[in-house]
């Protein structure tokens, strides 16, 4: 019943096209939806039909929602439990990320003995397979300048791991950490995919994984589809081959991920080859003002656009690279220093950052889970315990100059070797730099706006939005854009995370531009990142 009134209450704000979207008794189904027309809505509405529909209530088979990040999927679990109720998530339904289907195959198959894990008699004598899923190596031990590499493949039904030689030395885990730990049943979710995609290749296991996908699954509920691989397509379509209603929801502008995969080309042809129909949702509540309902509309129609300069009081910058957002100036503050490499020093570093980013604008630095992994921090609650030895690192820092950083660095290390077993390395240019650039923001006169790179922004919205551009980017934006262009995806969605509008910032020492007009103006809000660090009371 709470489930009834929570879905009753909300239907009456849905157009006509989320209603359609959402009830339509289609078996599988495409919601393309575009920057603020309610993709998560829909998708969290047609999660609640397909979970409460009347002729399945006898169903014992799990309606499940994937999307491929974990932030993505906490969003819509909470979307579907203020629609529906939290009767809506009792098991076996839920909301998880893809990754987590792909782990219950891996350990069907091996259970099933359609493969074979090394060791697996010694590590699972009654036959229960349980392996330990990492997201990365780096919880394991820290990485090194290797070579050593590795390479998972199945011969006939048995896993092997083959010890392998990079061309180029690289920051990474090496193989002969790896491979031990593998042995002990412990591997990463890329370790998954690798072997899922090796079986797919068998027929029993082909045939096995379709049929488990009918046994557990009566529907699935596909977030983002234009970032799924090859194997996820491939999982999605035998899902369907299993007769499973499957509903995919995206926007092929907003396909980010190639660097991950992603074949956001091939999904026009997987929905050609599985009669699959398209519902646009077209109408978007994002727009607030008539300026940026245009610059949206032009974007799309691959009209040229030249973006205003003009200041304004931005909630947020975002970037295609994190280095840009370090360049912008002291009024903005990146959520990283660059994409998580594992190095122990990057993740103290990234400790300290969260510290600066939780106080100044009460959001946790983007890489913070994996900077505790790396470090094999293992309680969540350390990086609040140790709020009072970070603000000291702070304060060393606060001189701006070169000696300070070398102190604060040293004390920071101190403050790591106190909860973590991890060896950091003495100072060095390519570790203190990280603290050097947060010393500029230090210096800085007012609380800064947050700085995200578009993959960071994607799914969220601002009043205000500042875009650092490139010049290559400037020029795409200048040229149209279009869909099938990777750079041009990652500038529509930077541009469209506006509610009002959205202006371009430049870097502090860009040729031409006086030092008032490059930097963003400081959000109006008290607390300043050099006097005692006061929490923001809102937050972009």
């Amino acid at each position: 019943m709470t489930g009834a009134l929570a879905h009753a209450g909300a239907i009456d704000t849905l157009t006509a096209q989320q209603k359609h979207a959402s009830a339509t008794s289609a078996t599988n189904v495409f919601i393309e939806a575009g920057p603020g027309t309610g993709k998560t809505t829909v998708s969290a509405q047609r999660f609640g039909v397909h979970r409460f529909a009347a002729e399945h209530r006898h169903d014992p088979r799990a309606v499940v929602a994937v999307s491929f990040t974990r932030a993505a999927t906490y969003n819509l679990r909470r979307r579907v439990q203020r629609l529906w109720g939290t009767e809506a998530l009792a098991w076996p339904h839920r909301i998880v990320t893809l990754d987590t289907v792909m782990s219950d195959l891996l350990h069907d198959l091996l259970r099933e003995g359609l493969l074979e894990w090394p060791n697996a008699n010694t590590l699972w004598p009654d036959g229960d397979v349980m392996l330990d899923v990492r997201d990365s190596w780096a919880s394991c031990g820290g990485t090194v300048s290797t070579r050593s590499i590795y390479q998972l493949s199945l011969r006939g039904r048995a896993l092997h791991t083959t010890r392998l030689f990079a061309e180029r030395y690289a920051n990474r885990v090496p193989a002969t950490s790896i491979v031990p730990l593998m042995l002990q049943g412990i591997c990463t979710h890329d370790d998954v995919r690798s072997i899922l995609e090796q079986a797919l290749a068998l027929p029993d296991c082909a045939a096995r994984i379709q049929e488990r996908l009918g046994q557990q699954l009566r529907a699935l509920v596909v977030d983002e589809v234009f970032d799924a691989n090859e194997l996820d397509i491939a999982i999605i379509e035998a899902a369907i081959a299993a007769g499973v209603g499957v509903t995919l929801v995206g926007d092929p502008w907003q396909a980010l991920y190639l660097f991950r995969g992603a074949t956001p080309h091939v999904i026009p042809d997987l929905l050609a080859r599985n009669g699959i129909s398209t519902l646009p949702l077209t109408r978007s509540f994002r727009w607030q003002t008539a300026e940026q309902a245009t610059l949206a509309d032009e974007l799309r129609a691959g009209t040229g656009v030249i973006l205003p300069t003009d200041p304004d009081d931005m909630d947020v910058v975002i970037a295609l690279w994190w280095k840009d957002l370090w360049n912008v100036g002291g009024g903005v503050l990146p959520l990283a220093y660059h994409s998580f490499k594992g190095g122990y020093e990057e993740a103290a570093a990234t400790l300290l950052l969260n510290h600066v980013t939780r106080n100044i604008l009460d959001l946790d630095a983007t890489y913070l889970t994996d900077a505790l992994t790396a470090l094999n921090i293992q309680d969540k609650d350390i990086p609040r315990q140790l709020e009072p030895e970070f603000q000291s690192v702070i304060e060393t820092l606060k001189p701006g100059t070169a000696a300070a950083v070398k102190a604060a660095y040293l004390q920071l290390v101190a403050v790591i070797n106190s909860v973590s077993a991890r060896t950091l390395r003495a100072p060095h240019a390519a570790h203190t730099s990280r603290l050097a650039a947060l010393q500029s923001r230090m210096t800085h006169a007012g609380r800064p706006v947050p700085g995200l790179t578009t993959h960071q922004a994607k799914g969220g919205e601002w009043e205000i939005v500042g875009v650092s551009l490139r010049d290559a980017e400037r020029k795409a934006l200048g040229a149209g854009l279009t869909v099938t262009e990777d750079l041009h995806r990652k500038i529509y969605v930077a541009s469209t995370r506006a509610r009002s509008r959205t202006i371009e910032v430049f870097p502090a020492t860009s040729p031409g531009r006086s030092a008032e007009r490059a930097a963003p103006p400081t959000r109006r809000r008290e607390g300043v990142i050099p006097d005692g660090m006061t929490r923001a009371r809102g937050g972009a």
